[in-house]
């Protein structure tokens, strides 16, 4: 829940600051004796939290997404409106670490080895300048350097324990969190006694890693350690960039043809229709409709609750998207698409897929099926595409398109556009080329399609184009 007060608000962005930051800060700076010099470590804490939770923060603002800052125990934490896909919210993630290098680590540490940084140590250690600029420059290098490399390590909730878990799913990146962070814990408490604070911390995810863990396994919801309460987002929302909010979704137009093929997006109803309790639980219709909400929202396991209450059938790819999203693989998922190879009626499937990292193994086991795969595939690629995981429906087009004996031209056209909208226009121009190949010849659409507009930038687009009247 997003319910608390900001204390401030930097470029139109909400901060809050939680009790808990000041006392941890003083405390890691508890040692350094003097008075001034733990207000100045202090100080120099809060602004390169600030900066680094500032790089998320405008990350999400240039992709269109508001953001809400909070300062807590151990570091800070962005919000944001929705879960991002695996590429931009990879970008997001990264933002934050880079940001303090860039912005404060690394200056600091080029201004304390200049000859005005070593004059002003020297002053500093044969002089009475306890409030000088020293301590300052050498604490912001520290933080801004060392915490920065820290938080990329692949241990959940660090950055890279983030990134980890775009790229290989999330109980996956929780056992990696698991091994990762003992060795790091070992190793602090080992090598000196100023990172025994390290020692514990790291001892403290690998215990939240695996606990949560362990939940899931067992079906129970595992909230992180680490959910706080946050001021209101401008807009709404708050959910983590890239965990708990819902996928990000392309505001498109009504049915259009893409390579001759209907692809109007699916339902993107939000709102869950009214919960109906019968005797002994919820009514089928409410309740697949409450899971799939509960799905957009990163919530697998309530969503798994609910289900347990219908007092009849539901849709089969509702079970099979909580399980995927649960990380339990993508066996009933594939089973669904092959009842139903016409697909699921919402993009909720695509992107539990996208974000968990199994498209391509599910790609490849619907093609292996014989042609209810290969239609189902068709319709994973046109639903990633409009998820806005781009990436993922090229890669599902280019599988396709290597078993598929008909509508080749189609399923060409329509990688082009994925590759193209994917940030890759050269690989969107050489499967254009491609689809003229195969026989694609609806130049209306070529010079269209919105989703091309990158690749007719390109300078080889002429020469592409010419192949067609």
């Amino acid at each position: 829940m997003v319910t608390a007060k900001a204390h401030f608000h930097v470029a139109g962005i909400p901060v809050r600051v939680e009790p808990f930051f000041w006392i941890a800060a003083v405390l890691l700076g508890y040692n350094l004796g003097d008075a001034r010099l733990i207000i100045m470590w202090v100080f120099v804490v809060l602004v390169s939290v600030l900066v680094h939770e500032l790089g998320h923060a405008v990350a999400l603002k240039a992709l269109g997404q508001s953001s809400a800052i909070v300062l807590h125990g151990f570091g800070g934490l962005t919000l944001s409106q929705r879960k991002l896909d695996k590429v931009r919210s990879i970008v997001v993630t990264l933002a934050g670490p880079f940001a303090a290098l860039g912005l404060l680590g690394i200056p600091a540490w080029l201004l304390r080895n200049s000859d005005y940084g070593v004059a002003l140590g020297f002053d500093y250690t044969l002089g009475d300048q306890v409030f000088g600029l020293w301590p300052i420059i050498v604490f912001a290098a520290t933080v801004n350097i060392w915490w920065s490399i820290a938080n990329l390590l692949p241990i959940r909730p660090l950055d890279g324990g983030n990134v980890l878990t775009e790229l290989v799913g999330i109980q996956k990146a929780r056992l990696v969190s698991v091994v990762v962070g003992t060795g790091a814990a070992i190793w602090a408490y080992t090598h000196t006694e100023a990172f025994r604070y390290a020692a514990f911390f790291a001892g403290f995810l690998v215990f939240i890693n695996l606990r949560e863990y362990q939940r899931a396994r067992q079906g129970e919801r595992a909230p992180s350690a680490f959910d706080v309460e946050g001021p209101a987002l401008p807009g709404g929302g708050g959910a983590r960039p890239g965990q708990d909010g819902g996928p990000s979704r392309r505001a498109g137009p009504g049915p259009t043809l893409r390579g001759g093929r209907p692809t109007a997006p699916p339902s993107r109803r939000t709102d869950p229709a009214p919960a109906v309790d019968l005797p002994g639980g919820m009514d089928p219709a409410s309740a697949e409709s409450l899971a799939w909400n509960m799905l957009r929202r990163g919530d697998a396991n309530g969503a798994r609750r609910v289900l347990a209450r219908a007092t009849g059938p539901v849709s089969p790819f509702v079970p099979a998207t909580v399980a995927v999203a649960a990380g339990e693989g993508i066996d009933l998922l594939v089973d669904a698409y092959l009842a139903r190879p016409s697909g699921p009626a919402n993009l909720v499937p695509a992107s539990a897929v996208a974000v968990a990292g199994d498209t391509e193994v599910l790609t490849r086991r619907l093609l292996a099926a014989g042609a209810e795969g290969a239609e189902a595939a068709g319709g994973l690629q046109t639903h990633l595409h409009y998820a806005e995981h781009y990436a993922d429906a090229a890669l599902v087009g280019e599988l396709l398109h290597d078993v598929v004996t008909s509508a080749r031209a189609q399923v060409a056209f329509d990688t082009a556009c994925s590759w193209a909208r994917a940030g890759e226009p050269e690989r969107g121009l050489h499967w254009v080329s491609t689809a003229l190949d195969d026989g694609f010849h609806a130049a209306g659409l070529l010079d269209g399609e919105p989703d091309l507009a990158a690749v007719r930038a390109l300078g080889g687009w002429a020469e592409v184009r010419s192949r067609i009247d």
